[in-house]
């Protein structure tokens, strides 16, 4: 029994297990990453644990979702986003494939951001409004509540701001935050002080639809797992018939000394 349990082969198998769950997991996360937002209708306002319970990503049911948020303000996190307007839908390109240039009469500014840390030690980003003078807009403190729109991070598939606008990401809140941080972000839907609230990209619930780019990558993964698998199995066959050999061989010597 113990040569299926030689510290060899121990080895082979954990080194295996691991490349099979690492290939499995990165199928998942492609998975996730698939889920492209499909405007719908008929918004209900719900809860903020029920919109971003603590996970990798934001539902995509949650996104284009009213919800009220009550936290207090971390005062230095602040993100400055430049060149944006007050309307997120006309920042939208319309063919991602390529770069569009956009042309805007409104006013071009920034959107305060600012990080609000909630009754649960965890971190969500808040899109406070629209300046063109942020310098003015003093630091964000002290406890509050914000009513707003849930929106995903700008990166997600399918999504391209026009005039090669920075994007607004999930990576983005999360290094400016203090503690660990939600995917997407909130529009506040009020105006607060001297910011005007700004029309954000979603502004309805969204349907979960298909990017087929990411859907590929799921299957070259599950794929992937499927010929380490089966390496994984060659290997450890290999590694007992080369035990047994040895122990074979080591029997005759022993039989022809005595």
């Amino acid at each position: 029994m113990n040569r299926y349990f030689s510290p060899r082969l121990l080895a082979i198998h954990a080194l295996g297990a691991v490349s099979v769950l690492a290939c499995i997991a990165l199928a998942n996360w492609q998975w996730d990453r698939a889920q492209a937002y499909v405007p719908t209708i008929n918004s209900v306002q719900k809860s903020f644990e029920e919109l971003s319970p603590l996970r990798d990503y934001l539902p995509a049911s949650s996104v284009g979702i009213p919800t009220t948020v009550t936290g207090t303000w971390q005062p230095e996190e602040r993100i400055l986003m430049p060149e944006r307007i007050l309307d997120g839908k006309s920042m939208v390109n319309p063919n991602p494939e390529t770069e569009v240039i956009a042309e805007w009469v409104g006013p071009i500014g920034y959107w305060v951001v600012d990080i609000m840390e909630l009754a649960d030690a965890s971190s969500l980003g808040v899109v406070r409004g629209f300046t063109e003078n942020p310098d003015e807009i003093e630091l964000a403190s002290g406890q509050a509540t914000v009513t707003g729109i849930m929106q995903p991070s700008e990166d997600v598939p399918g999504l391209k701001l026009v005039n090669k606008i920075k994007p607004l990401t999930t990576k983005l809140i999360v290094a400016n935050s203090r503690t660990i941080a939600h995917d997407g972000y909130l529009v506040s839907s009020e105006n607060d002080g001297p910011l005007i609230a700004v029309n954000p990209i979603f502004t309805e619930p969204v349907v979960s639809g298909l990017n087929w780019r990411n859907v590929a990558y799921t299957f070259n993964w599950i794929f992937f797992a499927v010929i380490v698998g089966m390496m994984w199995i060659r290997v450890a066959r290999d590694e007992l018939e080369f035990a047994q050999i040895a122990k074979h061989d080591a029997d005759l010597g022993h039989d022809n000394e005595s």
